[in-house]
């Protein structure tokens, strides 16, 4: 049974020019070339968020299929969300006031909470 977990601060997405700087804690940055994404903690304008992360994981990179079904159970649910995967876990953001319902939606398609 896969687990998640959510154990960040609400994140804020921040859409960047190339160049542009951003000053503050960073979870995530992936740099495009021609702009780059930062999620953090830090609100700001033109931010997109507050969302929840949830994490699942570590993984093996040769899974298949576990973020395939995570997604499918938030669609059903009607939960956008903005997805960020790392060597080893999956963070899967989702608008904070909708929390309880990717909860339900994940334990509902059979992942587990961990306590």
């Amino acid at each position: 049974m896969t687990r998640f977990w959510m154990d960040q601060p609400p994140l804020f997405v921040h859409r960047l020019a190339r160049g542009e700087s951003f000053e503050g804690p960073r979870f995530a940055t992936v740099d495009e070339g021609d702009e780059i994404t930062v999620v953090s903690s830090k609100a700001g304008e033109g931010a997109a968020g507050p969302y929840v992360c949830i994490t699942m994981g570590p993984f093996d990179l040769g899974l298949i299929g576990l973020l395939a079904r995570a997604s499918a159970a938030l669609m059903e649910e009607k939960v956008p969300i903005f997805v960020l995967s790392t060597y080893r876990h999956d963070h899967i953001l989702v608008p904070l006031e909708m929390t309880s319902n990717a909860v339900k939606a994940l334990t509902d398609a059979g992942f587990s909470i961990r306590k």
